[in-house]
């Protein structure tokens, strides 16, 4: 076969040029870090790198998610944690002003302190996370949830509870309304509550009550009216009068399922009511407790009244410390699923980017190795050429 100096020429070019493309592309590889530099690469393998980094993506904002529910509960929960600790500490102080020895200077000074534990509550309820916003104003992150004056609370957030998506199939909520932590806490015994009538002149006091017979309960109002020093009625909503008996101090008296105990010298006349139980609000609460120990009581009938209204008192923050303890407990419940889904996700992030890298990542010792071979074949390439062009007959004319 006969091969003209032409082709000899075009064949030389097509070879270094081929050995500067390959070489090229490998240089880029390196520099890329990536084998697959374009779609034509290999078609499959950038497709299917699409879907990776879609999945990547997805899965590190479900981290940033989480970060974001962990910082936010977090400081919920350091809120709940504080409330609990100044109702326990309104606790205490409701039981010292309970004990018969207090004056009412005293009770006073307590008083005081309930009020700046109440304060102190009213802050915490109107918590702000990092950026600024209002950890319990549920939708309502930019308004301050709470107001409360001269015994009247406001509530200007809603009831709202703004779910974070932490995988796939996984959301949680990033806080609780003001209104499920700091209001709606049942008053009394939890079934009903206890109260002594204001018009009361003897000095007997009742307990809390509880019941005995669910069923035989029918979430009515029920009244004790005392019709002498040793005898008493109970009636039901309707003033009907269910049943009579005979007083002793500190003796159960008991109707529809339920039982109280009262204590002390009733006198004729004394009522007490027992009523199903409502809902109230912590900073409610607490108002009353104080201003119930600024009022000042000179005789045994009004410290029994007083008695009486610091024992509903203790009900209602004993029942306020529970619901703040399953408060707690809920949201430390939900900061283990952050952190278990963090777990998760950071792994699924790592698993992802390693079949990524397997698909479109350079081996970059193959590709250093490749690289030196096709530069010495280009070297080769061109020192032929030059060879190459001596051959031509015109040199030996």
């Amino acid at each position: 076969m006969r091969i003209s100096s032409n082709q000899m020429f075009q064949l030389g070019l097509k070879n270094i040029t081929d050995a500067q493309s390959a070489l090229s592309r490998t240089q880029a590889e390196i520099s890329s870090g990536r084998k697959v530099l374009t779609a034509a690469d290999n078609p499959i393998a950038a497709v299917r790198s699409v879907e990776l980094e879609g999945a990547i993506g997805r899965a590190q904002q479900y981290i940033e998610n989480g970060n974001y529910a962990k910082t936010r509960l977090s400081a919920e929960e350091n809120a709940v944690s504080s409330a609990l600790t100044s109702l326990q500490r309104v606790h205490e102080l409701a039981l010292q002003a309970s004990n018969a020895t207090q004056s009412n200077e005293t009770r006073g000074i307590l008083a005081t302190e309930i009020r700046a534990q109440l304060d102190n509550l009213l802050q915490l309820a109107n918590t702000r996370d990092g950026d600024g916003r209002f950890i319990f104003g549920g939708y309502q992150q930019d308004a301050k949830p709470f107001t409360f004056s001269t015994g009247s609370l406001s509530y200007n957030g809603d009831d709202g509870r703004r779910l974070l998506q932490l995988g796939p199939n996984r959301t949680i909520a990033d806080a609780d309304p003001g209104s499920a932590v700091f209001a709606g806490i049942v008053q009394g015994n939890g079934t009903f509550t206890t109260t002594a009538n204001g018009g009361n002149t003897g000095n007997a006091v009742i307990d809390a009550g509880s019941v005995v017979d669910q069923a035989s309960w029918n979430a009515t109002n029920h009244r004790v009216r005392f019709t002498g020093a040793d005898s008493y009625e109970v009636l039901d909503a309707s003033n009907a009068v269910l049943s009579t008996g005979v007083y002793t101090s500190g003796q159960s008296i008991n109707f529809s399922g339920v039982t109280i105990t009262i204590s002390g010298e009733p006198v004729a006349g004394d009522e007490f009511t027992i009523s199903p139980s409502g809902r109230t609000d912590i900073f409610s609460m607490l108002d009353e407790l104080a201003s119930e120990l600024e009022n000042p009581r000179n005789n045994s009938v009004d410290r029994a009244l007083q008695t009486n209204a610091i024992n509903s008192s203790l009900s209602n923050i004993g029942n306020a410390i529970d619901h703040l303890v399953g408060k707690q407990t809920d949201i430390g419940a939900r900061l283990n699923v952050v952190d278990q889904q963090e777990e998760l996700n950071s792994g699924s992030v790592l698993q992802l980017q390693e079949t990524l890298s397997g698909l479109v990542d350079v081996d970059v010792v193959e590709a250093a190795s490749r690289f030196n071979q096709t530069l010495v074949s280009l070297q080769a390439s061109q020192q032929a050429f030059a060879r190459v062009q001596q051959l031509s007959l015109f040199n030996y004319l």
